[in-house]
């Protein structure tokens, strides 16, 4: 029989007791070095602050799951147009091919794109523009949340196209107070009366986070009866759930192969495949998930510099205790408990820095919120944990060991020549300073290099020329349907402001959609090789929007109001690169086109007038789309209004005027286009920001290790200086000599780092924005920068050698 060993409680008592003395002992000698003790908390106060807060980050906007069943099994199914190496919405037909042939899903629903899924939600209070989701029957039920209170849509609500509504947590506290009697309430959107049948959790955030209530598809009535017969209608997007056993490559595999059937058999489904990404994907775009994969690399980085920097300062402190534990070993203690001792320091050291590194993490948190990154995609899911804190200890307690360790194996080495006086540390002697030192340097070297690109990148992102003068320009969305009638007087009652210039309106200020419409030019031959016309955007426009935009006319006229009376000849304005890509080498002006893909059966052409300049009406680091403008005065659009001051000053009384036209109107987005223009580059300020942040925290700790490894050595060698000073070295050599010592290790790292930072320009450049990732002015200024800051911190020790008195030579001779 066999018996198991009882556990050794009075062994682990001892244990615990000596480790604890250790400790105690450790800070005890902690005390007597203050300066060095400040310095190492400092350093790992930054590390762990800067890691933990990166860490929660990267846990609440991408490793964390969504908050539904199973979420891993939910992608999203996205068309893909490949001669473009675009998507694109889908068509329910489209969908319901996928569903009937795919093995690897269990389910799948559609909702319609969220770029255009708005409603005027009243009857509860004020009038209000929210985002909504418009979803099929089976779209809570694929997801899996069930809810708070009431139910989903069922089948017959889609047969009998029921006005009903689900609504959010948020709608139900605000606009119901969380009343119990909610489900069987009516409200109106849009003009019609919806009863409400639930409530979802606030955790429910789909389509989109931002997504306040769901209707039924089918309340659409013949646009939605319509959508389900046209196999091109690209109005959806597809969400569905894999079968059990399937995994995501498995099922891009076959949907690929599904896509590549309906190619063959479809005229509308030329040229399209189909993409299966992970729902996750589709919450946190991939432009943000780069972003904080590259801050969070930083992080790294600058936590590698940091164990380098701990690791430079702890060798000094090894070599200078060198004689104390000669003299302890040769009294007998053994190797083993010096080591222990040695451990026990270091750990002291970790445990001075814990609680100040968690509060510096929590404050890094509210500068990145304030530095834009509260307004990128789940956000309000960060949050400093108790696993997020353990793992940023744990990775911090693991640098100082590692840091520590090199340096304790040296100094509890046995060493007799050294306890009796006969020999120490000289020059040349400190290769592992040297070498962390590089190490530092060339993380820094690394980092700055990538900080400089990205802030190059920013900078060339922002001053891109959107086509209109963002300046002294208001925006306002009105979303429920008005009379032409509206936008007349509106216009007429904001001119009268003070210093308003020009009012406009358009159909959508910012292009929110992917360009999907096509046209047809009057003896033109467009189609690509796979038969497609060019994609673009057509929008209305009323007279005086260019002017109000200050929007360049590079040829021709602008709309007037004759453009918009009944019976008017049918005319349009396009943009420069439209006209280039319809008539190369040629004047568009009195060319004619039509929307669509076949010439207008009345005859009537629409025939261009004007041709503006390119706009970027997406986001500032994207193309410009090729767009055609109609005149029309509008019912649903985005008023646009010109200031010949700060626009932001005038948007109380922009308000007040639109308000007293009409009490009930809902005013969604007022705001100015340059608010909305540094919103698009939150994520390219995101990054730039933090790069550069630890960009310079690492170039800081370069610049402290290489001045405490310099003013280490002058420590170290005053008798060989003092021997030089007597000897005739003039002080000039004697700088040189250590200054010359640090810049050839700055070199050196600077060599390392420009390598490192080369090596990824690749993965880099797909990041940047009219910016090389090999750009060799920004290396060479990197270098310079690093150079000068090292050149400073090497300055100090240097004069400082240079003064050493020649009368500590003649001192230690007479000793």
């Amino acid at each position: 029989m066999m018996h198991s060993r009882p556990f050794p409680l009075a062994q682990l008592r001892q244990w615990l007791h000596e480790a604890g003395r250790d400790i105690r002992l450790g800070l005890r000698a902690l005390t007597r070095e203050p300066a060095f003790a400040a310095a190492i908390a400092i350093i790992l106060t930054i590390g762990i602050g800067a890691t933990a807060a990166m860490l929660s980050v990267l846990q609440g906007m991408v490793l964390r799951p969504l908050p539904y069943p199973r979420a891993n099994e939910l992608a999203l199914l996205r068309s893909h147009r490949i001669a473009q190496n675009q998507f694109e919405g889908s068509s329910i037909a489209n969908m319901q091919d996928w569903r009937r042939e795919a093995k690897s899903f269990a389910a799948m629903s559609a909702y319609r794109r969220t770029s255009v899924s708005y409603a005027v939600l009243t009857g509860t209070d004020e009038p209000m523009r929210v985002r909504e989701g418009l979803v099929d029957a089976t779209f809570f039920d694929v997801v899996g949340v069930r809810p708070l209170a009431g139910r989903t849509f069922s089948a017959s609500d889609f047969e009998n196209e029921e006005a009903v509504v689900v609504l959010s947590e948020g709608v139900w506290s605000e606009r119901f107070g969380r009343a119990a009697d909610v489900v069987g309430r009516t409200i109106g959107i849009d003009g019609r009366t919806h009863v409400v049948i639930g409530v979802m959790p606030a955790s429910f955030r789909l389509p989109t986070a931002d997504t306040r209530l769901w209707r039924p598809l089918s309340v659409t009535g013949r646009w939605w009866r319509q959508a389900q017969a046209v196999r091109d209608a690209d109005a959806f997007e597809v969400i569905g759930r894999l079968a059990p056993g399937a995994v995501m490559d498995d099922a891009a595999a076959e949907l690929a192969g599904i896509a590549e059937g309906l190619r063959q058999q479809h005229e509308s489904n030329r040229g399209l495949d189909v993409r299966v990404l992970p729902l996750v994907d589709s919450v946190v775009p991939w432009r943000v998930r780069r972003g904080i994969w590259l801050a969070f690399a930083s992080v790294l980085a600058l936590l590698a510099i940091v164990g380098t920097n701990i690791g430079g300062l702890l060798t000094a402190r090894a070599l200078r205790r060198r004689r104390e534990f000669a003299i302890r070993s040769a009294l007998g203690a053994a190797r083993s408990r010096l080591l222990r001792q040695l451990a026990a320091e270091n750990v002291s050291l970790w445990c001075v820095a814990a609680v100040p590194g968690v509060l510096l993490a929590g404050i890094l948190l509210q500068l990145l919120a304030a530095a834009g990154l509260s307004e990128l995609p789940r956000a309000d899911e960060i949050a400093l944990t108790a696993p997020v804190v353990a793992l940023a200890m744990i990775g911090s307690l693991l640098v100082v060991v590692v840091a520590g360790s090199v340096p304790a194996l040296f100094a509890s080495r046995p060493d007799a020549g050294v306890a009796f006086g006969s020999r120490g540390a000289g020059p040349g002697r400190l290769p592992v300073q040297n070498a962390l030192v590089v190490a530092q340097v060339a993380g820094a070297m690394a980092l700055l290099v990538t900080a400089t690109l990205l802030a190059a990148s920013f900078v060339r992102a922002h001053d891109e020329d959107p086509g209109y003068r963002a300046a002294g320009l208001a925006i306002v969305r009105i979303d429920r349907p008005v009379s032409p009638r509206f936008f007349l007087d509106a216009k007429e009652r904001l001119t009268r402001l003070p210093g308003v210039a020009g009012v406009g309106g358009i159909t959508d200020f910012f292009v929110r959609r992917t360009p999907d419409q096509e046209v047809t030019a009057e003896g033109r031959a467009l189609r690509d090789a796979n038969g497609r016309l060019p994609k673009l955007v057509i929008d209305s426009v009323t007279p005086g929007y260019f002017s109000a935009m200050a929007i360049d006319l590079r040829e021709g006229r602008d709309f007037d109001e004759r453009d918009v009376r009944p019976g008017a000849a049918p005319v349009v304005i396009v943009t420069d690169a439209m006209a280039r890509r319809l008539w190369p080498g040629e004047s568009a002006i009195g060319k004619r086109l039509t929307g669509g893909p076949r010439p207008p059966q009345d005859g009537r052409w629409s025939t261009v007038v004007g041709i503006v300049s390119d706009l970027r009406r997406e986001r500032l680091d994207a193309a410009p789309i090729l767009s055609v403008f109609m005149p029309r005065l509008l019912q649903n659009m985005d008023l646009t209004i010109r200031s010949a001051t700060r626009a932001d000053v005038l948007l109380p009384a922009i308000r007040q005027e639109l308000r007293s036209l009409d009490p009930t109107l809902p005013l969604a987005s007022l705001t100015t286009a340059e608010r909305r223009l540094d919103a698009q580059l939150s994520s390219r300020r995101f990054e730039m920001q933090t790069l550069v942040a630890f960009a310079a925290v690492s170039l800081a700790l370069a610049a402290a290790g290489l001045y405490a490894m310099l003013a280490f050595q002058v420590g170290l060698r005053t008798r060989e200086i003092a021997i030089r000073s007597a000897l005739g070295a003039a002080e000039p050599a004697l700088v040189a000599m250590f200054l010359g010592g640090g810049l050839r290790l700055a070199g050196i790292g600077i060599t390392l780092g420009a390598a490192a930072a080369a090596a990824s320009a690749k993965l880099l450049q797909n990041v940047l924005y009219q910016t090389a990732a090999l750009d060799a002015v920004t290396y060479l200024g990197a270098a310079g920068v690093i150079l000068i800051v090292a050149a400073g911190a090497a300055w100090w020790p240097a004069r400082r050698a240079a003064r050493v008195s020649p009368t500590i030579a003649l001192t230690d001779f007479a000793d």
